[in-house]
């Protein structure tokens, strides 16, 4: 006789999960880890920001969420910001910002869903920072050393923009001896974000959104700002992209087609379109002759990258002005860093026998001008361009006329006279200063080899970051006596005046300061600061590099400073110093990121 079969209770849920696993098989789907509350985590889910993350929502309706990516240990700072219902629908998640790298994180998750308020703690392995590598290259990032932070200055997170030589080279470039002007100057992106005890939690990845063997994706990626939609744009090359702090590209632009060369700055007008520096292809100059120009074109472009209007510098400027030119000194002109140079001040001779292309020198063909920033002015649909070659900051109307000049007045032709700012001192009095821009009896000075010019609409006044070279057009007996400073400046355009109303750097940092090239000086709304950043400090080493100095052993490892001021004061609240990891690598820009800002 059969015994009957009795079934477990055990077996027969079993036999069913078996069975249910059979009809709907998982295969590799991810999955939550057991015990999540929502749906599983993607790392890096646009792969170009390798230390953001997405928390899926698994079928969830989630709302209020609030995010806080926990500092790796005591010294850490701690990342939290807010992300609203719509931004979390349009990531199809709650994006992560500010992981570390090659570090087990911890982040928490709040959220409201039915009413009730929920909170989870997740942890993800990140790997480890890979910015890209070239043969001249000593670390794998730049090196961040932080000096002070004030307790009110603790949450600051700062983007930062290196120049990098590129391991992989670009073909294109390197081949083609004729390529135009400024593609011979390819790198891989240099862009990261550190928080104000040094770490790096955000970097952008150097083989997504560059490739040096094509023409539309190699070129340097600079002037990087953010938009009033809370992304960030920037140019590279032969075009320029959008793109969200998670990561998302959401644009990606060819310049108009008659244009080339776009570098150092991509801005955002009020009006909402960009306003980009590039240079014209097969251009005729009066004499016949058909050239490339170099860095004098800025175009202005909408959102979907149609052409709006551009300004010719060539016609509305004067290529043949050559009074700052002579100033340069011939080491250090820009991109273009060649310490054997350093100390030789550039020659009449030079100018006129220099080869066309991205060389400075007088002339349509040639570097003459180099702009380096654009601002526009709402007020009166004008823009203000900072010329690193001409030693001026102006401003230019939509109808193409010169509006003002701020530098000094040696060398522009009588056409421009009339457009020169008058120095007063802060009770209107007039300053006296020769041609070339040595002023008496007053703290005012005018820029120099400027880079960045930008309005402050909250205060009314106008920002420069005065790179200090060929000060006063000419290259001082030592090169110790050479500084570089953010100013700060009154223009009065109804009288044509200019007053200086604050500085850093001059004293506070003498030569330990001087930077070159590149740099930044940028109003801060939000905790009523000015952000300066000497990007190319100690270029060629703090014992110099030339005149009767000797380099000494940190050549080529510039050491950026970063400094954060409460508006009117020249004591730092924060100052950071960050190291190059390649040589001769320079900081190009520093910019203030704010999480809520760009994640609501």
């Amino acid at each position: 006789m059969l015994k009957p079969i009795i079934y477990s209770t055990f077996v027969v849920s079993l036999f069913f999960s078996i069975a249910n696993v059979s009809a709907v098989p998982n295969g590799m789907k991810p999955m939550p880890v057991p015990g999540a509350p929502l749906g599983y985590i993607i790392h890096n889910p646009y792969e170009n920001a390798p230390l953001t993350a997405l928390v899926t929502l698994n079928g969830h309706r989630i709302s209020d969420v609030d995010v806080t990516v926990h500092a790796k240990d005591e010294t850490g700072v701690s990342i939290n910001y807010q992300v609203d219902e719509m931004r979390v629908m349009n990531e199809g998640g709650v994006p992560i910002f500010g992981l570390y790298p090659a570090f087990m994180n911890t982040f928490t998750v709040k959220w409201i869903e039915d009413g009730k308020q929920q909170s989870h703690d997740y942890k993800m392995l990140t790997p480890d920072i890979d910015m890209g590598f070239s043969e001249s290259q000593w670390a794998k990032a730049p090196i961040v050393e932080v000096e002070h932070v004030d307790a009110d200055f603790k949450d600051r997170l700062y983007f930062v923009n290196w120049t990098n030589s590129d391991g992989k080279t670009s073909p294109l470039a390197h081949n083609n001896l004729e390529a135009p002007g400024a593609f011979s100057w390819d790198g891989k992106p240099g862009f990261f974000i550190i928080d104000t005890a040094g770490d790096i939690r955000w970097y952008l990845n150097p083989y997504t959104t560059h490739n040096s063997k094509g023409f539309d994706t190699a070129g340097y990626a600079m002037g990087m700002n953010i938009t009033a939609d809370g992304n960030m744009v920037w140019v590279q090359g032969q075009g320029w992209k959008k793109m969200s702090l998670m990561g998302r590209m959401i644009a990606e632009h060819s310049l108009p087609g008659n244009f080339i060369d776009a570098s150092h700055e991509g801005i955002e007008g009020a009006n909402g379109n960009i306003f980009i520096r590039a240079a014209a292809k097969d251009y005729r100059r009066p004499d016949g002759k058909l050239v490339n120009t170099i860095r004098d074109q800025i175009i202005e472009v909408d959102q979907t990258g149609k052409l709006v209007d551009y300004w010719d510098l060539n016609r509305i400027l004067d290529p043949l002005r050559d009074a700052a030119l002579l100033s340069l000194d011939a080491g250090a002109v820009c991109l273009n860093i060649n310490a054997d140079k350093a100390g030789h001040q550039t020659t009449l001779e030079d100018l006129k026998n220099a080869p066309y292309g991205d060389i400075h020198g007088v002339e349509t063909g040639r570097n003459w001008i180099h702009v380096n920033s654009i601002d526009y002015d709402s007020k009166d649909d004008s823009i203000i361009i900072s010329s690193r070659h001409q030693s001026a900051v102006i401003k230019i109307g939509r109808d193409k006329q010169v509006k003002w000049i701020l530098g000094p007045a040696e060398g522009w032709s009588s056409k421009f006279q009339d457009k020169l700012l008058l120095p007063v001192d802060g009770k209107g009095n007039k300053i006296n200063c020769t041609d070339k821009g040595r002023c008496r009896g007053d703290d005012f000075d005018f820029s120099y080899t400027s880079h960045t010019a930008y309005l402050v609409p909250q205060k009314g006044t106008l920002t420069v970051f005065d790179n200090g070279d060929g000060r006063h057009l000419r290259q001082p007996m030592f090169a110790n006596e050479k500084y570089s400073r953010a100013v700060e400046y009154k223009i009065d355009e109804a009288n044509m005046t200019v007053a200086q109303v604050w500085q850093y750097g001059k004293d506070e940092l003498a030569y330990e300061g001087y930077s070159p090239v590149t740099s930044i000086v940028k109003y801060q709304q939000d905790k009523d600061s000015m952000m300066s950043y000497f990007a190319s400090a100690g270029l060629f080493g703090l014992g110099g590099g030339y005149g009767n100095l000797k380099m000494d052993d940190t050549t080529g490892k510039v050491k950026s400073i970063l400094v954060e001021h409460r508006y009117g004061e020249t004591k730092p609240a924060v100052r950071i110093n960050i190291s190059s990891h390649d040589m001769y690598a320079t900081g190009y820009r520093a910019q203030v990121i704010r999480v809520n800002e760009m994640l609501k």
